[in-house]
């Protein structure tokens, strides 16, 4: 009995957490710990009372997260102790920069990690069933990471190999016979040992210089016992990347193209030796898709050599067989990937896909990565009118992620109940639900249960029909209809402000109505639109968040948000959702209107605002995005004076999404950022004020 108190007091970790400047209610703490720590319970070491805390992973650190319990003005000991046996459901919020989670154990949600995952399956820990090694090359949490699989068929996250690469896949480049991460001109050696540690010049280069990334994998194409090298290009050069869009809506630059490379070993197993890459022909005529063609080669039909299914940027397949024989490889021409309900479409877009035979039947099957970084599965199901037909997408499950809501997230906390309103890239608004101090898992709002979704459709999109499927909705809370309930007001990758009303508390919604402006002229909108709004409609530059209050305390709700130009504007309420057109009254430190992007096209847009009254001297200042997030103090009427960044690290490549709310009700507003890997990241505001008292020391 003595020896294990003394194993466990061994085990623990002593810590202490500085003293803030001021007193906080629930101080936010964090300690870096090591990679085997999975869960923690921390101790109050003059107390022993037991504080909830959470592990989150967090690029190349790994954090317990908890909340003090005395003022945080005296220096205070806490004791870790890692992975006991009970561990407690870990909080929601705790502020130190960590991610959002559900505040209950066993979650059991989609497996996503940050933005785009390129995966492969591999049996990691020997026990017969699919791992996967999943790269993300995207802020904030650019890693490369091992998911096990459990046997309830669950996956929990593993080790951390090391950052994140594009394109990643597994091979054995060198021929040692280890496990190599390739990621397009370079490989990482042997990542069992070294991780991503050992980077590597690779035996082959992308084909040409202009190319928005290059795939290679290792395969014997034509069957002499070597492994070759298949190599995929995606190339923009002819599409270039906005604005080209004639005024009837054509697009009147070139399309996306995914070209395929074979690359011979002319080398030896042991030492192999690539010669220059060539293209692969189908029909006699070269493999040509659109964009992204993440080459799939297995014998899909069964015969004994090997057929070539390729993705693209959008959602779709197409499938090459080999009319030729093992050796001497002829691709036929292209058809498309069917399953029993006709072609096979994904849900999202911007995919990379790998087979592999999941289900372990014979038969291979296409495990993909898509956008928003979850991972999903489509089963072969045999051969059907001479081609493999495959099951819809299934998305694989995690246990006790952080809430995520696809990437890009906007998150929106309903003032009264706490429920989560999330936008994200594909389109839809989630809704995660505040029940007995927990989130429950999210699901999609819904119209006569039919998920309310956004896409840009063939030219919806500044940035051309490549992203047909994206939706980036913005949603905010507000009474826009002046009847006394909360609306829920959107952007989107339109630009077209809408909003419905909230139906039920099981995520149904009304059908879209658009918000009226009485324009006394032509109505604005962006210069770049090839399309023109309706008379009454209310178009600005896309991907912003709008906000409602009453501006002008009249008793009705107004809408401020960024115009068609980037100007901040407020459009006033004629009652209801009607607006007299928009008013640039708010003006920056120079006395000139506000501008919150004064770039074109694809760049323009994206401001996500919030009106609060941040410093608490009673006129609402602005928080607004930034490479995490930043305010303008409001110094008088609508002048707004910038004064900077908020402490932390860089949450966006592309744009975040902050909002201000009290979470702990001590009457000082906290903040909580959507980042661009979808997770929701908090800041309790002694946070903000003295970002460098948060981390523990070891005593």
């Amino acid at each position: 009995m003595l020896l294990c108190a003394l194993l466990m007091t061994m085990g623990q970790i002593r810590v202490e957490a500085p003293a803030f400047s001021q007193a906080w209610q629930g101080a936010p703490v964090r300690y870096e710990v090591g990679a085997d720590v999975l869960t923690a319970t921390v101790f109050d070491e003059a107390t022993s009372e037991q504080i909830r805390a959470k592990v989150q992973q967090h690029r190349d650190k790994r954090y317990v997260y908890w909340n003090r319990i005395d003022d945080a003005t005296q220096p205070h000991v806490y004791r870790i102790v890692p992975n006991p046996d009970a561990p407690q459901a870990p909080p929601v919020f705790v502020g130190a920069e960590d991610m959002l989670d559900y505040g209950h154990s066993s979650v059991v949600t989609d497996l996503g990690f940050g933005l785009w995952s390129h995966v492969s399956p591999v049996d990691w820990d020997g026990d017969g069933d699919w791992d996967l090694v999943l790269s993300c090359p995207d802020v904030p949490q650019s890693g490369t990471y091992v998911y096990l699989q459990n046997r309830s068929g669950v996956f929990e996250r593993g080790e951390r190999l090391g950052d994140g690469v594009w394109m990643g896949v597994l091979g054995d480049v060198n021929g040692d016979g280890k496990l190599d991460m390739m990621a397009g001109n370079d490989y990482y050696d042997d990542i069992r040992a070294n991780g991503m540690s050992k980077k590597m010049e690779g035996p082959v280069k992308q084909p040409k210089e202009k190319l928005r990334n290059f795939q290679t994998r290792m395969v014997d194409w034509d069957g002499d016992g070597l492994l070759d090298i298949i190599g995929a290009s995606n190339d923009w050069e002819e599409y270039g990347w906005d604005q080209a869009y004639d005024e009837t809506g054509n697009w009147t630059n070139g399309p996306l193209h995914g070209y395929v490379h074979f690359f011979k070993n002319i080398g030896t197993a042991e030492e192999p030796k690539f010669a220059e890459g060539v293209r692969l022909e189908a029909d006699d005529t070269p493999i040509d898709v659109y964009g992204q063609p993440g080459p799939c080669i297995a014998d899909f039909d069964a015969d004994g050599d090997l057929d070539l299914i390729c993705g693209e940027f959008r959602d779709e397949f197409t499938y090459f067989e080999n009319v030729g024989t093992r050796t001497v490889p002829r691709l036929a021409a292209p058809r498309p990937v069917m399953t029993a309900n006709g072609k096979l479409h994904i849900e999202l877009c911007m995919f990379v896909a790998i087979e592999c035979d999941w289900n372990m039947d014979g038969l291979p099957d296409l495990v993909i990565g898509p956008e928003d970084g979850r991972v999903s599965v489509c089963l072969n199901r045999g051969m059907s009118r001479g081609a493999p037909h495959f099951s819809d997408e299934r998305f694989l499950k995690e246990l006790n992620p952080a809430i995520k809501s696809g990437g890009l997230v906007t998150p929106w906390i309903h003032p009264e109940t706490r429920d989560l309103y999330c936008g994200n890239t594909a389109g839809y608004i989630e809704l995660f639900r505040w029940t007995n101090g927990e989130y429950r898992e999210g699901r999609d709002l819904s119209i006569m249960n039919t998920p309310f979704r956004i896409m840009a459709g063939y030219n919806g999109s500044i940035q051309g029909p490549a992203e047909e499927k994206w939706g980036y909705t913005v949603p905010v809370l507000g009474d826009i209809t002046g009847d006394g309930n909360l609306d829920v007001i959107y952007n989107s990758i339109i630009g077209r402000i809408e909003y419905f009303e909230i139906a039920d508390d099981r995520g149904g919604i009304t059908a879209p109505q658009r918000v009226e402006v009485m324009w006394s002229e032509e109505p604005k909108y962006p210069a770049w639109n090839w399309w023109k709004p309706g008379p009454t409609d209310l178009v600005v530059q896309w991907r912003t968040r709008p906000q409602v209050m009453d501006w002008d305390k009249d008793g009705n709700n107004d809408l401020i948000l960024v115009d068609h130009e980037g100007y901040l504007a407020l459009f006033r309420s004629l009652g209801g959702p009607k607006l007299a057109p928009g008013e640039r009254i708010f003006k920056g430190e120079d006395g000139q209107p506000l501008r919150l992007n004064d770039h074109e096209g694809g760049k323009s847009g994206r401001a996500k605002i919030h009106l609060v009254d941040w410093d608490g001297d009673g006129d609402m200042d602005l928080i607004r995005n930034t490479q995490n997030t930043g305010w303008f103090e409001n110094t008088g009427g609508e002048t707004f004076v910038w004064r900077g960044d908020f402490p932390g690290r860089k949450l966006a490549g592309h744009t975040t999404a902050p909002q201000a709310y009290d979470w702990n009700g001590d009457q000082k507003l906290d903040l909580i950022v959507g980042g661009e890997d979808g997770h929701i990241y908090c800041y309790h505001r002694a946070a903000l004020e003295e970002f460098d008292k948060i981390d523990a020391k070891a005593l």
